[in-house]
């Protein structure tokens, strides 16, 4: 292997976006490994050709020698951690020592490159064109936890860290509009939306994988931004579910995610780009 050469890649959490990703991976060749929560989950992997390893988190500090399947997944060229809090009482808090417990454990095992699966929630109160350069303002529980772990990780790995801020995720089996649908009097409804789909993240790591770059942050989001009022009830027409309403609201300067910049870093061409004219898949 050359000297910077991905060609090893373990993907932590191969769920909704891991697993096609890990497919994806397979499918251009390169050694994928997987990790499930159930030693079961993790044998189902194999028939995707990807290589499944059972990882509870947090990682135990009281297991001096890690168990040989998780060496191997851990020794690796690059690690993607793509593990999201949970939705409990003290989750997010919770996810944060696991994070840091598995970066630490990699590094010992042998891990070279991390990229680290974060989210535009730490751009939090940021207002208008939000583009790489734009410094985060986190204002939830999750968006603050999700920007502390990434200082965490870029002075632990330095250059060879990617953050990759992913904006409202759609696809397969996923959109909002499941929620919004026959609802009433939802506020904002002039607010910009910032969604990106499945297919562009995984051609964004990727690409990532391909061509190590030189721009440790990066964000994705589509390039039209609809108001949230004309982009649901449009999802929701098409989908045949029940129109939201929106509550009437002066248009404020939201947040708009301009990814043009990372875009341009990873020769990226946004597939899912015209938001509007997408049934949504549901």
């Amino acid at each position: 292997m050359k000297q910077g050469e991905i060609s090893k890649v373990s993907i932590c959490g191969c769920g909704w976006l891991g697993l096609p990703l890990a497919k994806h991976l397979v499918q251009q060749g390169m050694e994928t490994w997987g990790s499930k929560q159930t030693a079961e989950q993790a044998l189902e992997l194999a028939e995707y050709g990807i290589h499944g390893v059972a990882l509870s988190l947090p990682l135990s500090l009281e297991q001096p020698v890690l168990p040989s399947p998780l060496a191997s997944f851990l020794d690796t060229d690059l690690l993607v951690i793509n593990v999201p809090p949970g939705r409990y009482a003290g989750a997010v808090e919770e996810w944060g020592v696991i994070v840091k417990r598995l970066s630490a454990t990699a590094k010992q095992a042998g891990c070279r490159k991390v990229i680290f699966i974060s989210t535009t929630a730490v751009y939090g109160d940021c207002k208008g064109t939000i583009d790489e350069w734009t410094d985060p303002r986190s204002n939830t529980l999750s968006g603050k936890a999700h920007l502390a772990i990434e200082q965490y990780l870029r002075a632990e790995w330095g250059d060879e860290v990617v953050i990759l801020r992913l904006a409202g995720l759609i696809g397969p089996n996923r959109h909002p509009v499941r929620y919004l649908s026959g609802r009433q009097g939802i506020e904002n409804g002039k607010d910009k939306v910032n969604l990106i789909h499945q297919e562009d993240c995984i051609a964004a790591i990727s690409q990532i994988v391909a061509r190590w770059p030189h721009y440790p942050i990066m964000h994705l989001a589509a390039p039209q931004h609809p108001s949230r009022e004309a982009y649901y009830r449009q999802m929701a027409q098409m989908a045949g579910l029940p129109l939201p309403e929106f509550a009437d609201s002066v248009e404020r300067n939201s947040k708009v995610i301009d990814a043009a910049k990372t875009c341009g870093w990873l020769s990226l061409c946004i597939r899912h780009a015209d938001l509007l004219s997408e049934k949504p898949e549901i």
